[in-house]
């Protein structure tokens, strides 16, 4: 599991690896609390705190049910609410108290209201849509919610911010030809500023201000840039300042199969407008930074763990698709495990008391240990890639026997023979390119594939990246009384993000700096990507290389239809030359075409860590185009 503290000063982008769409984030005192939006998830916006803004971990949620009057978030009557609920929340504190506030697209705007950041929180319904809202509390005792659709509009809450005073003003019209969303409001040095996005999956964060709550308003655009992920761009954040008055926006960006994960980007101030970079109004964003510049010593932590169920409690890093049925599950029925009851539903995504959690970035494996002891004749137990389209692997009892089986979105991919005993070994690896692949065994050390590998998506039917879930159903037509038993969910070990193996390949957009280069996906909104536009004089760099016990040879997988040369420096760009790769010329432009050639030289003998600089070199402008690049021990 990736975090993103290089345990050297500095992180490396996204902050979090991991499906937390639409953050927003505060500072009280010398602590940070970060919100993000959960949709048909119970318990519902998870409230993550750090004291770095680097390592962050799970402390509450701002509700433990979606409202029961709506009979789809409880999976009532047959209905269901996926990509309903708790849209792009905003947290502000004031006067002693936290406020989160929230739009559904059915119900409209909920405020909570708590003594404590972790809760518990008094949640209060507006009846009224205020959509992506950026509560304010001005320092005249005025309170106000900005929200954004097709314009932006400035409400005006009562004194206690438990009702609506006045309103909508709209205050702002696009100019930029598309709907505003996700906005996050400030006050600084006299100027109002709303930031918000537009343009969606490629998006770019605008940021406006005005000396008047109502305004006239300017906008300028700050940010359009990808970082190192093609076409999927920054957006929808606002700022955060430190104490020392430095200050970083934060933004998400969709990662496909992951969701949208938080980025931090340092800014500083020029005439009072946020700018990033050294590069004007647009950004050119950082991978690798410095971190914030807050004393004390803090420990790596992620928001995401495996869970042991040892405790009475479930972990705060689950959450339920939809509210559950709490008769229906326990932790305390068989302590030391899960129990889930074999509630009736017609297929995987009508079954209620399905657990999950977020899959991790840039690949993850989770693994349980099934009894499917008190399985009945047509229950279904075991684990998910959970999303729509869903994927899992499961024990079944059929014919009295269990048995194995991969599904792949209702489709049966492959069943297996009776499995002997018991008690079985389910796990799920989801690779870095979006595939999902999943395993059995019945000793939990020998594991065999089941099935094919499944194509995880992102799309608008959930909203969500895809996660890890725990379930048990019953497919006929009458109620059972069968339940399963899990013992554990666990996950991969962490490790620091920019640290990586020589003796593997490694992605060319895996990088921490570049200069000059671009990216490409080959095919749209898969992670696959290559460095494109690869001009004469252009590099990129990678923080942490450990080249373990020694290697002297260089593979790199590229193509090229005007030759040129990799030069390979060691500890900074100008370092110890390593050696020097020919990517000769192809001499047409069909070596474009999706197609990467081996190229190999030897190199000097390098061991353990350090930092590799690719610089590149030939006669004119787009050199060549790379693929992935590993090192290799030769043989005698």
């Amino acid at each position: 599991m990736r975090h993103s503290d290089n345990l050297n000063g500095t992180f490396t982008n996204p902050v979090i690896f991991a499906d937390y769409p639409d953050t927003d984030i505060i500072r009280v005192g010398a602590d940070f609390y970060m919100v993000s939006s959960s949709f048909h998830l119970a318990p519902g916006i998870p409230i993550c705190h750090s004291r770095d803004l680097i390592n962050w971990r799970v402390i509450g949620h701002a509700y433990e049910l979606l409202p029961d009057s709506n009979p789809a978030y409880s999976m009532k009557d047959g209905k269901v609410a996926y990509r309903g609920g708790s849209w792009a929340p905003c947290i502000r504190h004031h006067h002693g108290k936290f406020y989160i506030g929230f739009n559904t697209p059915d119900e409209g705007f909920f405020l909570c209201i708590a003594e404590r950041p972790e809760g518990p929180y008094e949640m209060i319904s507006f009846h009224k849509e205020l959509y992506d809202p950026g509560l304010f509390f001005d320092d005249d005792g005025r309170v106000y919610i900005f929200h954004a659709a097709i314009g932006i509009c400035v409400t005006e809450l009562t004194a206690d911010a438990r009702s609506v005073k006045s309103g909508p003003v709209p205050i702002y019209q696009t100019a930029f030809g598309y709907p505003f969303e996700g906005s996050h409001a400030y006050k600084r040095n006299g100027w109002y500023y709303v930031c918000v996005t537009a343009r969606g999956y490629n998006g770019i964060q605008l940021c406006l201000r005005a000396r008047q709550i109502h305004g006239p308003y300017e906008a300028r655009v700050l940010s359009g840039d990808d970082m190192n992920y093609a076409g999927a761009g920054l957006h929808q954040g606002g700022f955060v300042e430190l104490e020392n008055g430095e200050t970083l926006f934060f933004l998400f960006q969709d990662r496909d199969f992951i969701g949208r994960v938080p980025v931090f980007q340092p800014v500083h101030w020029a005439e009072d407008w946020p700018v990033f970079g050294d590069h004007g109004n647009y950004m050119k964003a950082v991978v690798t930074c410095r971190k914030p510049n807050i004393e004390g010593n803090h420990p790596v932590t992620v928001p995401i763990a495996g869970d042991e169920f040892d405790a009475p409690k479930l972990g705060l890093q689950w959450e339920w698709s939809h509210n559950p049925d709490d008769t229906r599950w326990s932790l305390t029925e068989r302590p030391g495990w899960l129990r889930l009851n074999a509630n009736r539903a017609a297929d995987f995504l009508h079954a209620r008391n399905t657990l999950t959690q977020r899959i991790s970035g840039p690949a993850s494996d989770a693994v349980t240990r099934l009894d499917c002891s008190k399985l009945e004749e047509g229950d279904v137990a075991g684990l998910a890639i959970a999303n729509i389209p869903y994927a899992f692997v499961a024990a079944v009892r059929s014919a009295g026997k269990i048995r194995v089986r991969m599904v792949d979105n209702g489709r049966l991919v492959e069943g297996s023979a009776p499995v002997a005993g018991e008690e079985i070994f389910l796990k799920a690896n989801a690779d870095a390119d979006g595939f999902a692949r999943f395993f059995f065994s019945t000793d939990g050390q020998a594991f065999t594939p089941v099935g094919e590998p499944f194509l995880m998506e992102f799309t608008v039917k959930t909203f969500l990246g895809n996660r890890f879930g725990l379930f048990c159903f019953h497919a006929g037509e009458e109620s059972k009384t069968g339940f399963a038993d899990f013992d554990f969910l666990r996950r991969e070990a962490m490790r620091p993000a920019n640290f990586l193996s020589a003796l593997e390949w490694i992605s060319a957009v895996a990088y921490d700096a570049e200069r000059g280069t671009d990216t490409q996906r080959p095919v749209p909104k898969q992670p696959g990507q290559y460095l494109i536009a690869i001009d004469d004089g252009d590099s990129v760099s990678f923080d942490q290389i450990d080249f373990a016990g020694g290697v002297d040879r260089f593979v790199v997988k590229a193509s090229s239809i005007a030759g040129g040369f990799i030069e390979l420096r060691l500890d900074s760009p100008d370092g110890r030359l390593i050696g020097r790769c020919a990517v000769p010329d192809k001499g047409n432009r069909d070596a474009w075409n999706g197609r990467f050639d081996c190229y190999f030289c030897n190199t000097e003998s390098v061991q353990g860590i350090h930092s590799l600089h690719l610089r590149f070199y030939g006669n004119g402008l787009n050199l060549f185009r790379l693929d992935a690049f590993r090192f290799e021990k030769k043989t005698s």
